[in-house]
């Protein structure tokens, strides 16, 4: 009788986690803020360390005169993040209009105490995606992935580092850090400001800033188009870049995890003579998925692509070339959380100069990566397979 019961209650928790999941996803479809702004220009510089990012970033900040809106996934309230905040609190004690974001529970170490301490001197701070109700569940999936920042109005970033200690490499476990983040200006950098605002307005209910944040910008050399998503139209956005390749594909990403829709179009890219490469890291900074990627890597190896692991300590880079013309540079993992559930924002750049610039840093770390031949993937650990399985029933929440 009691087994009976047991099961009946498991039986209704999973049917309220479904209904709540169903019934989210409709009602996030017609209200959730996905757009991809129309071509414009820019120019950017292309950052795959931590520590030249921070120092220009911090430099950037120093020499704020009117606005800094920086939104991160994670800030960490270690080394890196003790001088990224204390730039910030330095500015809006002399004047100048601070909003810090990041995501509820990316950053759920951050307290009470250095939130008020912020506040204090005048930063405005708010949490994103707080979880409640209703659709409890969703919203306890639905992450802001986000990695914005835009000073001025004039200069903005977007990529794939967080604010932390690890990201620069000082973290024992992970070792060198590999990420990918452009510093932009011109035109562009307005997209980034619409798409900061909206989820400042949707975090704090602002919608109207007493202070310019849309200066005059002069064009740019590069062709930049801004794509924000929230887990409904990213999937599209890179069956068409993937079905669009006549020459190359070069994924970079800490978990791969792809859609059905997208592990055929890679296959379908192979049969039509296409180069596809797909870089990750050999270590994993979250369970299962490592083992969840082997799931999907089987085909994609027996088919003629190249899988590189990289090794040199962890490749969280998030990057899609394109038949070596365009570079996109994300903060979306090429994963069913960035697809189907993650706010998540990447800037594609048309222009042959830049990614042929980007891509040698990616031929760089893809020399200290080990190609992962059929044979090699045969001699994978046995008891990695269960954990495959498992993995890949569970990648939705990955």
């Amino acid at each position: 009788m009691i087994a009976l019961i047991i099961l009946l209650v498991l039986i209704a928790i999973v049917l309220l986690v479904m209904l709540d999941l169903y019934t989210a996803k409709k009602y996030f479809s017609t209200h959730a803020f996905e757009r991809t702004f129309d071509q414009t220009s820019g120019d950017a510089a292309f950052y795959h360390d931590g520590e030249p990012l921070f120092d220009q970033l911090l430099t950037d900040i120093h020499h704020a005169s009117s606005s800094i809106h920086m939104m991160f996934f994670i800030v960490k309230n270690d080394d890196i993040g003790q001088r990224i905040l204390q730039a910030l609190k330095t500015k809006a004690e002399q004047g100048v209009s601070v909003f810090l974001l990041t995501d509820r529970l990316g950053s759920y170490p951050f307290d009470q105490k250095s939130i008020d301490m912020l506040e204090k001197s005048g930063i405005q701070f708010y949490f994103l995606n707080k979880p409640r109700f209703p659709f409890l569940i969703y919203r306890l999936n639905m992450r802001n992935h986000r990695k914005i920042t835009v000073i001025d109005g004039k200069i903005g970033y977007i990529g794939g580092f967080n604010i932390g200690d690890e990201y620069v490499g000082k973290k024992g476990r992970f070792g060198i850090w590999k990420d990918y983040h452009l510093r932009m200006t011109g035109q562009v950098v307005a997209d980034l400001q619409h798409v900061f605002l909206n989820d400042l307005y949707r975090s704090s209910g602002i919608h109207q800033l007493q202070y310019e944040v849309f200066p005059a910008l002069e064009p740019g050399t590069l062709q930049c188009t801004t794509r924000a998503t929230a887990g409904f139209s990213l999937e599209a956005l890179f069956l068409r870049d993937i079905q669009q390749a006549r020459q190359q594909i070069t994924i970079c990403t800490p978990y791969f995890i792809p859609s059905a829709p997208l592990l055929k179009a890679l296959l379908e890219a192979r049969t039509r003579g296409v180069t596809v490469e797909i870089i990750i890291p050999m270590k994993a900074d979250h369970p299962l998925v490592k083992e969840a990627g082997f799931h999907y890597l089987k085909d994609l190896i027996a088919s003629g692509c190249l899988v590189y692991r990289f090794y040199k300590g962890f490749y969280h880079s998030k990057a899609i070339l394109i038949d070596h013309s365009r570079c996109i540079i994300s903060t979306a993992n090429f994963d069913k959380r960035s697809l189907f559930l993650n706010e998540e924002v990447d800037v594609a750049i048309d222009d042959a100069a830049f990614t042929a610039h980007v891509e040698e840093k990616i031929r760089e770390h893809i020399e200290v990566s080990e190609l992962m031949t059929e044979e090699k993937f045969k001699q994978r650990p046995l008891f990695t397979r269960p954990l495959e399985w498992v993995g890949a029933m569970f990648s939705y929440f990955l």
